[in-house]
C-alpha cells in the first residue's frame, strides 16, 4: 500500500509540475504580447467595403463576427487586449512574417514556398467565390455565365479568381466593377447585370440584409474557386500558436464557431470536417 500511495503522490506532483508548466508557459506568452499592446490579430478583408460577417464592431467597440468575437474570446483568456488590423490577403503572410502582426485569422493556406516558415491552425470553415444572381435568374451553372455582364467587387478575392480564370473572363459580355457589395447588389436589383462574381460570405451577409427591393438572390452552387480557411503565426512563435490552437478547439467543442456561423445563416461556410468533429483543429 505504502508504493500505492508514493505513486500517486509522485503522480500528483507531476500533474502539478506540468500545470505549473503550462500556467507559466500562458504567462510568458501574455507578458510578451502586452509589451505590443495586446495580441495582434491580423484579418484577410476579401470585401473592398466591408468586413462582415468577419468582423462587426458593436457601439462598444467591441468585436464581434465570424473571426472577431472568437479572437476577442482567445485574446481576453490569454488576459491581453485584441487588436485587430485589416489586411488584404496579398500583404498577409508579408505583415506577419516582418512581425508586425501576431497571427493571421480567415486568411487562405500559405503558398508553398513559405509553408516551412509558418504554423498553421485549421478552422474547418471553407471560404468561396461563387456566381450570384437574381432568384428568377436562369442562370443555374457556371456555364450559363457565357455572353452576360457580369458586376465584381473591386479588390476583392471573386475578382482575382475571375481573371484567373481566364476562359470565363473572356467569355463575358461585359464586366462591371463595383465600389462595394451594396453597389453589386443594387446592379443586379435593376438588372443592369445578369450576375456577379463575388466573395461568398460577404454576399450572402449583404443580400440578407438589403433593404433597397424587393428583390432576393441565389448563388449558382459550382464555385468559381474555394479555399480553406487557416489560423497562421510565425514558425518560431510555436507556443502561442499551440495556445491558439488550444483554445480555438475548446471553442469548437462548444459548438461556438458554428453556432456564430448558423447565427449568421452562413453555415454553408462550415465544412462537413467540422460538422462532424467540431472539435478538431491541428498544428
Amino acid at each position: 500500500m505504502k508504493w500505492l500511495k508514493k505513486m500517486a503522490a509522485a503522480l500528483l506532483a507531476a500533474a502539478i509540475s506540468v500545470a505549473a508548466c503550462v500556467s507559466c508557459q500562458s504567462d510568458s506568452i501574455a507578458g510578451r504580447l502586452r509589451q505590443n499592446g495586446g495580441l495582434r490579430i491580423g484579418y484577410c478583408s476579401c470585401s473592398a467595403d466591408d468586413d462582415a460577417p468577419f468582423v462587426i464592431e458593436d457601439s462598444n467597440q467591441k468585436q464581434g463576427g465570424i473571426t472577431g468575437e472568437p479572437a476577442s474570446r482567445i485574446a481576453d483568456s490569454m488576459g491581453v487586449e485584441p487588436l485587430f488590423s485589416r489586411l488584404s490577403s496579398a500583404e498577409a503572410y508579408d505583415r506577419l512574417m516582418n512581425g508586425s502582426v501576431d497571427c493571421l485569422w480567415n486568411c487562405p493556406p500559405p503558398a508553398k514556398e513559405l509553408v516551412s516558415s509558418v504554423r498553421t491552425i485549421e478552422t474547418g470553415l471553407y471560404y468561396r467565390q461563387v456566381i450570384m444572381t437574381t432568384a428568377d435568374s436562369k442562370i443555374s451553372r457556371l456555364a450559363d455565365v457565357k455572353g452576360k455582364k457580369l458586376a465584381v467587387v473591386s479588390g476583392s478575392d471573386a475578382q482575382i479568381e475571375l481573371h484567373n480564370a481566364s476562359v470565363m473572363e473572356s467569355s463575358l459580355k461585359k464586366i462591371v466593377v463595383c465600389s462595394g457589395m451594396q453597389q453589386l447588389l443594387r446592379e443586379l436589383a435593376a438588372g443592369r447585370v445578369d450576375c456577379a462574381a463575388v466573395d461568398e460570405p460577404q454576399a450572402l451577409y449583404a443580400a440578407a440584409n438589403f433593404k433597397e427591393s424587393d428583390v432576393t438572390f441565389k448563388c449558382v452552387e459550382t464555385p468559381v474557386a474555394e479555399c480553406r480557411l487557416v489560423i497562421v503565426t510565425r514558425a518560431d512563435d510555436a507556443d502561442l500558436c499551440s495556445l491558439i490552437a488550444e483554445k480555438y478547439i475548446e471553442l469548437s467543442r462548444q459548438d461556438k464557431i458554428s453556432g456564430l456561423c448558423e447565427s449568421f445563416n452562413l453555415d454553408v461556410l462550415l465544412s462537413s470536417y467540422i460538422k462532424n468533429n467540431p472539435a478538431e483543429a491541428s498544428t
